[in-house]
């Protein structure tokens, strides 16, 4: 009994549903579905009609073939609803159904030249493209290519001319093609509104069950959720002390690791981290020949506890170098390859040279920082020399390889210029409103210039000062380091 209820259900097409799906094409889908079975049992009728056949065209089988076809497509269509890979393909096994049933009546009603007899039943399988909840694309599609395997079909069984008794039939078929392209168009829309709203009334009703379930329980989540809250804030306050004091801890050790006076009047050096503890660092080498001194300046990548934390290995690395020191190329692929695979995927750009005041000679190597200022009385232009990529990339035996290992460079200063060391925090810092050029392209080479006979300390500190007016406060978005050397 109950299987005769859903059979009955399915040909009537009643639709008692609650849920809808999600998409449109899942609707198609659906409503395929319920007509499959339907469309399937109709194609027995067409097995009425070839008593007629045989009497009106009993010199062309096959019509009659097609005719039997009809019945056999339709029951194979909805067997293979049960197949496993087409269980849920109602709306592909429909749309291969109209097109079967179009395409085929247009070529059997073509047979017949156009007969009038047969154009009413195949009009009324174009009607039924209409029906049908097909997408739109493919029921036009259908539509049209039947019609013109109709005439193609007409032309072929000798038709050249229109005759008097099938113009009118021939007038139907265009008129109902017509009206057929318009109801797809309507009721393809009728259907996406019919479903829309439905499934926006479901959403509504599931939104409101929400609801009513949320409002029970929010009183009860809030009152557990301040508990807990109340516990993390208490939490929270005991890790903060504990990272402030770490971070207090850090940044004395940083300071610790930066020379604490300036090894000579002719140099003058000063930093500022952007946050409490930063990456950049410098180091004064003092060598035996008092004439000579050591200039050692990085740029970590990334700022806070981990950028401090690998200074102090560079800090270590360099203590340990020993007469390393002597050579800055040497000294930088020392510090590389302990770092390489040992910072976590950080790198650190580098400069180190060696000044000799007596010669005025600088003997310096580059790992990818920025390049000193030279200034002088007839110019200001970045020191010229090699330069290859930062710290910790590559092993030096990659380095050299690919021919991009730490190399020595020489240059002579000129008496009366100065030499400025920083990092990119210096030349790349923006006005805080983020409008406006960096620090290096607002006229930094005239301030160089306009400076260039101060003393080193009285130079860093007119810099830094017009660096805090551009900037707009004295807080950076990355560490400054900045040193001077006067050449005497």
């Amino acid at each position: 009994m109950k299987f005769i209820k859903k059979f009955l259900t399915k040909i009537w097409l009643i639709d008692n549903r609650t849920t809808f799906p999600e998409t449109f094409n899942q609707e198609l889908d659906f409503q395929c579905g319920r007509m499959l079975t339907f469309a399937s049992l109709i194609t027995f009728s067409w097995l009425t009609y070839i008593p007629i056949d045989l009497q009106l065209h009993p010199d062309k089988p096959l019509i009659i073939a097609i005719r039997i076809g009809f019945p056999i497509f339709g029951i194979s269509l909805y067997l293979a609803r049960f197949l496993k890979t087409l269980k849920n393909q109602n709306l592909l096994l429909l749309t291969i159904y109209g097109a079967y049933m179009a395409v085929s009546n247009a070529f059997l009603t073509g047979l017949t030249a156009g007969d009038p007899a047969y154009i009413g039943g195949y009009l009324f399988i174009l009607t039924l493209l209409a029906v049908g909840p097909l997408q739109r694309k493919w029921a036009y599609l259908i539509l049209y290519s039947s019609v013109t395997t109709f005439f193609i079909t007409s032309y072929l069984s000798g038709v050249r001319e229109i005759k008097t008794h099938n113009f009118y039939s021939l007038n139907d078929l265009f008129c109902v093609t017509f009206i057929v392209s318009c109801f797809i168009h309507i009721l393809n829309n009728t259907r996406y509104t019919s479903w829309y709203k439905s499934r926006q009334a479901q959403i509504g009703e599931e939104l409101i069950r929400i609801q009513k379930i949320y409002s029970e329980s929010l009183e009860r989540t809030v009152q557990e959720r301040t508990r807990e809250l109340e516990i993390e804030r208490n939490n929270l306050k005991l890790r903060n002390e504990v990272m402030e004091n770490d971070l207090k801890m850090a940044k004395h050790i940083h300071e610790q690791l930066m020379p604490v006076e300036k090894p000579a009047d002719y140099i003058f050096s000063l930093y500022k981290p952007m946050e409490m503890v930063g990456g950049d660092f410098y180091d004064f080498i003092k060598f035996r020949d008092n004439h000579k001194i050591g200039i050692f300046l990085s740029d970590v990548s990334g700022h806070g506890l981990a950028a401090a934390f690998i200074t102090s290995m560079i800090k270590t690395i360099i203590l340990q170098s020993g007469e390393k020191k002597l050579d800055p190329a040497e000294l930088l692929k020392f510090i590389n390859e302990i770092l390489c695979d040992q910072i976590g995927g950080n790198f650190v750009t580098a400069f180190y040279a060696i000044f000799n005041t007596k010669t005025r000679e600088l003997i310096f190597s580059n790992a990818g920082h920025n390049p000193p200022y030279i200034i002088s009385d007839g110019s200001i232009q970045q020191l010229q020399g090699y330069k290859t990529i930062p710290l910790a990339i590559l092993h030096n035996s990659c380095l050299e390889e690919r021919n991009k290992t730490f190399k020595n460079s020489a240059f002579t200063l000129s008496q009366g210029s100065k030499m400025l060391l920083y990092t990119d925090g210096f030349t790349e810092c923006q006005p805080l409103n983020g409008k406006g050029l960096s620090f290096e392209d607002s006229n930094l080479h005239e301030l160089l210039s306009s400076n260039k006979h101060h003393k080193s300390d009285i130079f860093i500190a007119n810099i830094y000062n017009r660096l805090i007016a551009h900037r707009g406060c004295d807080s950076f978005e990355d560490d400054v380091c900045l040193i001077c050397v006067d050449v005497a």
